[in-house]
């Protein structure tokens, strides 16, 4: 926008500086050509005066050899004519008044008349200049003076001032530009930079974020203020939903953890089989509904955190994770591989990392049938990639825009445990540290998760699996 604006400032400058240009322009030539007009004008005239008495006596040579001097002198060309336009003297062999730039003026000279300015001068036009002067004598017309002056002397001396003239509009143009354009875009564009940067902020969950009402253009000014009032707003109203959900879950996991016990209190009184039997499912109930109470608790606390980020290092979270994991996957006969170089530290809130990993590897472990899962991290530009790969069944293409959406959970899994907010989670996380999430199919098959976070520090060493993190469980 930056750039369109400038270019429309800048067009405006640099017509209005053509503009005034052109009539400069104009004017330089019309006065190089009203110059050489009255200096050929002033010649012409004294030439008609000596040729008044050649005509008269039929006596030539002394108007030739002046013919000839003047010629020589100004590399200009002349001749005289009589009253029939028959040459009588002239400065060079086969000069006609049939020539199609003379003809013209000489018959206005014939005729009695003065001469006439003849063309303005530009460069690309190289014309002759005619100037013709009529002979009288007591009335009557005698014949004429002719002069044909080259203009390129002229043609470039106009040129030369084209050239100052379009030097000096450039010069213009660019202190224009910069004096005045470049001030103002910036002027006017500020406030709206910083109604982007706002509502970006606003889009990555810091609904805190506000713009200058006192810079810019007044209309710019009433739309950041309002803006504000709308980013008030919302804050105001994610901050009452974040502490609903934070005081119901506190609220409902007392009395939840209280039913649990009196449920597992009743089972000694319980003899039944089928009786017990209700009992232990209601007890599972009571689990999961626990678990969801305490992913809500994560999800609230996700997304009020005020931690600012900082450096974290990826290879000693992977690497632990891995280790806890390592007997949940033993357990399943589910390969696990790492391959994370070691140095590699990103910024981002605390318990970012280790909740990632665990809601990562957990999908990985439920929904990977089994399958080979591997964890890997590399640094990309200005970011570190950790990707978590499995080769289970995956998710069809109308599923993966879907999964990430808090409690959503494929229809094909509704049966296995979970809450459905682990990965909400880490997605507010990730935005929480200036990161993001991604799904997406792998290839053959299955499911990779990409977790994207800005780095911290320049990685070292090699890129060989470590150690302690080699796969697990593998056969």
């Amino acid at each position: 926008m930056r750039r369109r604006l400038l270019v429309i400032v800048i067009g405006l400058v640099a017509g209005l500086v053509a503009a005034l240009g052109l009539p400069l322009a104009v004017a330089g030539a019309d006065q190089a050509s009203q110059e050489l007009f009255i200096s050929r004008a002033d010649d012409t005239a004294r030439f008609a005066d000596v040729a008044e008495a050649a005509l008269s006596t039929g006596r030539t040579r002394r108007l030739t050899a002046d013919l000839l001097r003047y010629d020589a002198l100004y590399d200009t060309p002349v001749m005289v004519v009589n009253s029939d336009g028959q040459v009588v003297a002239s400065s060079r062999e086969g000069m006609s008044p049939e020539q199609d730039e003379v003809r013209l003026p000489l018959l206005r000279g014939l005729a009695g008349r003065p001469p006439q300015r003849p063309h303005v001068l530009w460069p690309w036009d190289d014309r002759p200049y005619v100037v013709v002067e009529p002979v009288v004598r007591d009335g009557r017309v005698l014949g004429a003076a002719v002069t044909i002056s080259p203009t390129d002397r002229a043609r470039d001396e106009v040129a030369g001032r084209l050239a100052y003239l379009a030097l000096g509009g450039v010069v213009a143009l660019l202190v224009v530009a910069l004096a005045v354009a470049v001030p103002v875009v910036r002027w006017v564009l500020r406030p709206v930079h910083e109604l982007d940067e706002a509502a970006h902020a606003v889009g990555s969950g810091r609904h805190t974020a506000h713009v200058s009402d006192r810079t810019g253009p007044p209309e710019l000014r009433r739309l950041a203020a309002s803006f504000n009032v709308m980013a008030d707003g919302v804050a105001a109203a994610v901050l009452k939903q974040q502490a609903f959900v934070a005081q119901a879950s506190h609220q409902l996991r007392n009395p939840l953890t209280a039913l649990r016990l009196r449920v597992e209190n009743a089972e000694s009184t319980i003899s039944d089989p089928h009786g017990r039997e209700e009992l232990r499912l209601a007890l599972e109930e009571a689990d999961r509904l626990g678990e969801s109470v305490d992913a809500l608790l994560q999800l609230a606390r996700a997304e009020s955190t005020h931690e600012e980020p900082g450096p974290l290092d990826v290879s000693a979270a992977v690497h632990r994770r891995a280790v806890a994991w390592r007997a949940a996957y033993d357990s399943s006969a589910t390969p696990l591989a790492v391959d994370v170089p070691e140095g590699l530290t990103v910024t981002g809130v605390p318990d970012l990392l280790d909740h990632a990993l665990d809601a990562l590897l957990d999908n990985a472990l439920k929904f990977g049938q089994g399958s080979p899962v591997e964890v890997t991290a590399r640094l990309r530009g200005e970011a570190v990639e950790i990707r978590v790969r499995d080769g289970g069944p995956g998710l069809p293409a109308g599923e993966l825009a879907r999964a990430g959406d808090r409690f959503w959970r494929s229809p094909r899994h509704q049966n296995v445990p979970g809450t459905g907010l682990g990965l909400a989670i880490t997605r507010t996380l990730a935005e929480r540290s200036g990161g993001s999430m991604t799904l997406a199919t792998a290839r053959p098959h299955g499911l990779e998760v990409l977790l994207t976070l800005p780095v911290s520090g320049a990685p070292s060493g090699t890129s060989a699996p470590r150690p302690g993190a080699a796969p697990a469980g593998t056969s």
